[in-house]
Parts: structure tokens; sequence; C-alpha cells
């Protein structure tokens, strides 16, 4: 069944479409008075609904029955990631990885960084429809753009650390490096399109990063971020 975007599943007892959601439903869908709809609130909830106002601008109804989903996954993942000066590859990025398995993500200004500003409302919708495409009963959190330096600073007590840099042979892949027998947190650092600074990389070395790579193919940063998230899931799949 199609799923349907609603934030506050939790309180209510009606729910009210704005207009987009609403025209979706009733124009492009054609459901209309009576029909069962199936909503979800991007925080674990899902409810069943049934539509009592079929009009394309507001489209409202009762909800009728709650179900509380635990998190599918057993590990959380945060990509953190230089924006790319092509915005239409970082927003097609975002969707894949939500749709592969993403909890969270934040936007890094780097010393090389090509971009300084972001449509967080866009990159919210677009999170929206792709757990609505692949059945997700959660929501990623979206971070705004951050320095590098706050960022690494601010998540030196999380255990699990990566930062996709080579700098040599010898380093090894993250695929090799994912832990399974402890916490299952992690961050993934992926740089601007012109890397990471030599000063960034040790200020991160400090703070427990571990350097990774992920292959020895350059790869595009959106690229290297589905790349890294894709890792994650087949290590934890495994």
């Amino acid at each position: 069944m199609q799923l349907f975007y609603y934030p506050n599943l939790q309180e209510q007892e009606s729910f009210s479409f704005g207009e987009e959601e609403s025209k979706h439903c009733i124009k492009v869908l054609r459901k209309k008075n009576g029909d069962q709809l199936q909503l979800i609130d991007g925080k674990g909830f899902e409810a069943k609904a049934i539509i009592t106002q079929d009009h394309p601008k507001k489209c409202s109804g009762l909800i009728k029955q709650r179900i509380q989903h635990k998190p599918a996954r057993n590990y959380y993942v945060h990509l953190a990631i230089a924006p790319t000066k092509n915005l239409d590859r970082i927003e097609w990025m975002l969707e894949k990885a939500i749709e592969i398995g993403l909890d969270e993500i934040t936007f890094l200004q780097c010393q090389n960084s090509e971009r300084v500003k972001l449509n967080l409302e866009r990159f919210h919708k677009i999170a929206i429809s792709a757990i609505k495409q692949s059945k997700q009963y959660y929501l990623p959190i979206i971070n705004p753009l951050v320095s590098f330096q706050d960022f690494v600073e601010k998540s030196a007590l999380v255990q699990t650390k990566f930062i996709a840099w080579c700098p040599t042979e010898d380093t090894q892949t993250l695929f090799k490096q994912i832990p399974l027998n402890r916490p299952s947190n992690h961050i993934l650092l992926v740089g601007p399109e012109g890397d990471f600074t030599s000063d960034e990389v040790m200020l991160a070395q400090t703070k427990g990063y571990i350097p990774c790579t992920l292959g020895k193919n350059i790869l595009r940063s959106e690229t290297a971020g589905l790349f890294g998230i894709s890792l994650f899931a087949a290590k934890h799949l495994g």
C-alpha cells in the first residue's frame, strides 16, 4: 500500500494533509472518502486512517489504529560529507543512501569546499520521499552545514569513526575495519572534491578517526558517500 507522511501520529486522532500531499492522494492516486490510508510519521509510528474529506487541496480524515515499530537496523550510521558544487549529485546521493540505510547526515564546510549554501527544506522532502518509497518508519536526521573542525571535535566521544582518506598502500578498507562486536554507532567522513587538507586529516586523527580506503578507484564525493553507506549495510547483513 502507498505510504503517506504525517508528522504527528502519536498525538493526533485525525490528520489533515497539506496541499502537496493532498493533491498526490486525491488527484494522482484518485483516493476518495472512505478509502483507507497507511500513514507514517518518521518517528517509528505507522497508522491506519480513513479519508473523510477528499479535497485535493486539504485531504483529511480519522486515524484508526497505531503501530509502533522498532528500528529496522541494529546499527547507526552517520555520514558527514562535504556537499558537491553540483547540488543535483548530492541530492541523488542523499535519496539513495536513505534507501540503503542512513540514520543521520551532516554537511561539512571544509577548507576545499566549493558550496556554502544548502536547501535543507528540499533535502527534507527528498528524505520523506525516500523513506516512503523504501517503506521505512524512521526519518533520518539532516543537519545543517557545520565547519569540519566543529564537527570532529564534537564527535570525539563516538567510538567508531572513519575518515575516507588513503595515505599509504597499507591503509585498510572500510569494510575490513567495520566492527561488529561493539555498539554499532558509526561515523564516516567524506571530503570535498578537492579532498581533505593535511591539517584536517591530522585533526581528525587526533580525535580518534581511523583512515580507511574505499578501493583503488578515485571516487567522486557523492559516490564515496553512497559506497560507504553500502559497505556498512553489507557488513551488518553479512
